[in-house]
């Protein structure tokens, strides 16, 4: 019991320390730039209309795609290893 108790509490901590994690990812070479942040909540997208056809929309759809894909990608990475390295001496049961 005393260890559900541990791991319920490192999990809240961790928890809380994942809502600061932002992780950013960029398409076409800087056209498209999405934050996420570690709720897996896109919090900011840039366009620079300098680097793409603004009459393009399947492209510009593309690169959206893209680097929300990426961000993405990047923040399970993130989230994993913070995991891996504060849950693994845990005993969680049906984990």
């Amino acid at each position: 019991m005393l260890e559900q108790v541990k791991a319920m509490n490192e999990l809240r901590k961790l928890q809380k320390e994942l809502k600061q994690v932002e992780v950013e990812a960029d398409a076409g070479n800087g056209a498209v730039i999405i934050v996420v942040n570690g709720e897996q909540k896109i919090t900011s997208v840039k366009l620079d209309p300098e680097k793409f056809d603004i009459n393009d929309t399947p492209r510009l759809e593309k690169l959206i795609e893209s680097a929300a894909n990426q961000a993405m990608a990047i923040l399970q990475r993130e989230v994993a290893d913070k995991m891996k390295g504060r849950m693994g001496d845990l005993k969680i049961p049906g984990m």
